[in-house]
């Protein structure tokens, strides 16, 4: 497997080899391995590619070979790919504290995927990612593309519809959620995530009875019980952005921004590769072992189990209203090389509906930046978002966007 990592001089990328190293069913089932680092700056991918390659050393004979290559040229990495993981981040870790932060100054959380902070990253990244998307429509046109790049679905919405590439956003959020949900139960995961119905970062498992749902209630994370109990349904962490976003903001407020975290941990990260050490600090990226490797495993060999990703246009509609937009629920992968939706549980009418208003706003969305991104149509657009309450508001939000964001070019 020709494995292309798009943005591979993260410093969070030594912890994909471990998870590849960790492959589900053990080292035999591993196919042999060939991973491809792409970054923009030469001198930190050395870094993140030796580190890499130090770790791929220490699993000795055990199962077939990973090979670690690196280099700068997109389209000579993309030759002969079959997987391409996209991890960039458009603007790096400045971008990520933009979106974080200034909507605080009009009494809403700020988050990378949710929301104006979202959106101000949709809008930044979708059109420097389009270079990227026309390497990979001519270079590797039948590689599967595992999106990564955050606003996820947003991401990759706006590749399938311009490029038609095989592309899903992937997250680890439904992930550990249906598997946290599966502990409480004793349940086998697989008839969990059955019946988890979603977009990214926006999604509910939906109990099987009454008396599962009371038994479940406190994992939906930041919201209160009894309202779970009306809504029918468990919520996945990120849905308290649309449920209490005064409580997310006032959270907010007391603690440290999440990119000012990573910045200074990624400062640690790149020191102890530059100095060869076998470093504690851990970017925690639990995502590739929960989420990506096991998406590699059901291309590579197929899978009984249901996988969770995000595919655009590509089964039946849970909410009544998600053409052109990505969503997660299950999907079967028995057939190596096919990914195919089941049809989903039905939502209770409260998560449904709040279902029905992102899958809009993120469909608005593609269609503004796609579509030359005018002011009024970016206004619109983000009006459309469950955490905006009118157009005015959404008239100043997109203007300090446009004035503050933070730009850059892809890996």
């Amino acid at each position: 497997m020709r494995l292309v990592v798009l943005g591979g001089s993260a410093a969070a990328t030594p912890e994909l080899i471990d998870a590849l190293s960790a492959w589900p069913g053990g080292p035999d089932r591993r196919p042999p391995l060939e991973v491809v680092l792409v970054g923009r700056s030469a001198a930190k991918l050395d870094l993140v590619a030796r580190e890499c390659r130090r770790r791929v050393g220490d699993l000795g004979p055990a199962g077939p070979a990973i090979q670690i290559r690196a280099g700068t040229d997109r389209r000579t990495a993309l030759d002969g790919a079959d997987v391409v993981l996209s991890q960039v981040r458009i603007g790096g870790l400045a971008a990520r504290a933009f979106d974080e932060t200034f909507p605080r100054g009009y009494g809403l959380p700020g988050e990378e995927t949710m929301g104006p902070g979202g959106f101000a990253n949709a809008v930044r990244t979708v059109p420097a990612m389009r270079p990227v998307w026309d390497d990979v429509a001519e270079v590797a046109p039948s590689a599967l593309v595992a999106d990564l790049t955050n606003p996820a679905g947003l991401v990759a919405a706006a590749a399938r519809r311009e490029h038609d590439l095989r592309i899903v956003a992937v997250c680890d959020s439904p992930i550990s959620h249906t598997d946290a949900i599966a502990q409480r139960l004793g349940r086998p995961v697989g008839r969990v995530r059955s019946r988890y119905v979603g977009m990214n970062h926006v999604g509910w498992y939906v109990p099987e009875s009454a008396d599962e749902l009371a038994e479940l209630a406190d994992l939906a994370v930041g919201q209160d019980p009894d309202d779970v109990l009306a809504d029918g349904a468990i919520a996945a962490p990120y849905v308290r952005y649309y449920g209490h976003p005064d409580r997310m903001l006032a959270a907010q407020l007391e603690t440290a921004v999440r990119a000012e975290t990573l910045r200074r941990l990624e400062e640690e990260l790149l020191s102890d590769y530059a100095d060869g050490r076998d470093g504690i600090a851990r970017r925690g990226a639990v995502w590739y072992g929960l989420a990506v490797v096991p998406l590699l495993d059901a291309w590579w060999h197929g899978s009984t189990d249901p996988l969770i990703v995000g595919l655009v246009d590509a089964g039946d509609d849970p909410a009544g209203t998600m053409a052109g937009v990505a969503t997660e629920i299950p999907v079967d992968a028995t057939v190596p090389g096919e990914l195919r939706q089941r049809r989903p549980v039905a939502l209770p009418p409260g998560p449904a509906a709040v279902l029905a208003a992102h899958a809009e706003y993120e469909r608005r969305t593609v269609d503004a930046i796609l579509g030359g991104a005018s002011e009024p149509d970016l206004i619109e657009a983000l009006a459309a978002n469950p955490m905006v309450p009118d157009e005015p508001l959404a008239a100043r939000l997109v203007a300090a966007i446009r004035s503050g964001s933070p730009g850059g070019a892809a890996a």
